[in-house]
C-alpha cells in the first residue's frame, strides 16, 4: 500500500469529493419535481392513473437497484455514472414529446434506471477511490454529504 503524508491525502480526498457533491447536487437538481403531477393531470390522467404511476416509479425503482451493485462490478462504474442521467433525460423528454400514460410510465421506468445506475456505481466508485486512497474510513461522512447534497438540491 502507498502510504500519503495526511496532508497530501487529504487534498487527494478533496479532489475526489468535490466534483461528487456538484454531481450529487445537479442529479437532483430537477425543475420537474413540484410540477409533474400537474403536467400528468394536465393531460386528462386521472386521480387513480397518476397514482399507478407513481407505483410504477417506485416499484420499478426498487426492483431495478437490486443489481444496480453487480452491473457496477461488472460494466465501467465511469460509464454507468454517464449513461444513468442520459436515461433519465430520455424519460423526461419522453413526458414532453408523447405525453401519455404509457409514455410516462415508460419514462419512470427509465428515470428508475438511470437513478438505480448511478447510485451503485456512485457508492463503488467512491469507495474504491477512498480504499485507493488509504480513506476507506472517510466513506460513510463522503456519501452522508452526498446524500446531504442531493438532499438541499431537491429543496431548492
Amino acid at each position: 500500500m502507498i502510504a500519503f503524508s495526511p496532508r497530501a491525502s487529504g487534498a487527494r480526498v478533496k479532489r475526489l469529493t468535490r466534483p461528487l457533491y456538484v454531481y450529487a447536487a445537479l442529479e437532483d437538481f430537477v425543475l420537474l419535481y413540484p410540477v409533474y403531477a400537474l403536467l400528468f393531470a394536465d393531460h386528462g390522467l386521472s386521480v387513480p392513473e397518476i397514482s399507478s404511476l407513481f407505483v410504477i416509479g417506485a416499484v420499478s425503482g426498487m426492483l431495478l437497484e437490486i443489481p444496480s451493485g453487480a452491473w457496477a462490478d461488472a460494466v465501467s462504474r465511469r460509464l454507468l455514472l454517464s449513461v444513468g442521467p442520459l436515461l433519465t433525460a430520455a424519460g423526461f423528454a419522453l413526458w414532453f414529446l408523447v405525453p401519455a400514460y404509457w409514455s410516462f410510465a415508460l419514462g419512470f421506468v427509465l428515470w428508475s434506471a438511470g437513478s438505480s445506475l448511478r447510485s451503485g456505481s456512485m457508492e463503488a466508485l467512491v469507495y474504491e477511490e477512498l480504499d485507493h486512497l488509504g480513506e476507506a474510513g472517510r466513506y460513510a461522512t463522503v456519501m452522508g454529504r452526498v446524500r446531504a447534497a442531493g438532499l438541499v438540491a431537491v429543496a431548492a
